[in-house]
């Protein structure tokens, strides 16, 4: 993946991670969908953005359930009072706050939503072992949409490096490809390759016309 390419989408989230590493890109390809889709349409068609579960296979369930319960044995995600101290919030402008179409801190899963634009999503996880940030953006191309996946992690503690190089595997050649491969698996059920029927484009559109409902719920 070119970090270059990247880094040159005119993205909020260039100057706003400054100084943090960047420590995952991917780009997917999202062939066919409809004219003028927001991240948000296309956030409720793939899964992705911490609002709907991904889908996800049985060995990378396995995986979560063994984090969730080894972070409530050691209470590393009871962490309200770093939320407050560390959060990335305060870094956000006048024009952010306005542009967002969520209100900033929106809690999504384990995730709280920085900001979304109309076609760029940055959220935040903060435990006790790390301070993670993930960026979801997409952008028109001439077959239809990309989407990028951006991670983001600051140092919070000393255990912090320790604990990203044990599960740094696991996210790189389990994770992060099987949440990917759902993206493209829904995308490719809701637009198929071949065009597909209109009856098919338009349950795509009630799919996402629903995400964002609950979204804003």
């Amino acid at each position: 993946m070119d970090i270059d390419i990247y880094r040159q989408k005119p993205l909020r989230v260039h100057n706003f991670m400054a100084g943090i590493p960047l420590r995952t890109l991917e780009r997917v390809e999202l062939p066919g969908g409809r004219e003028g889709m927001t991240i948000e349409e296309i956030s409720g068609v793939v899964g992705f953005g911490g609002e709907v579960e991904m889908e996800v296979g049985p060995v990378t369930q396995a995986l979560f359930r063994l984090r969730t319960s080894i972070g409530h044995v050691l209470r590393w995600d009871e962490a309200k009072e770093l939320v407050e101290s560390v959060s990335f919030i305060s870094r956000l402008n006048e024009e952010d706050r306005a542009r967002s179409l969520v209100v900033p801190g929106k809690p999504a899963g384990i995730s709280r939503i920085l900001y979304r634009f109309d076609n760029e999503t940055l959220g935040e996880i903060i435990n006790r072992t790390v301070h993670c940030f993930w960026l979801m953006a997409t952008e028109r191309t001439a077959s239809g949409y990309a989407l990028w996946f951006a991670v983001y992690v600051k140092k919070l503690n000393w255990f912090t490096p320790i604990y990203m190089a044990l599960i740094t595997p696991m996210l790189k050649w389990i994770i992060y490809p099987a949440m990917l491969k759902g993206v493209k698996r829904r995308w490719e059920q809701a637009f198929p390759k071949a065009g597909g029927s209109q009856g098919v484009a338009d349950a795509a559109q009630r799919q996402a016309g629903q995400a964002i409902q609950n979204q804003g719920g």
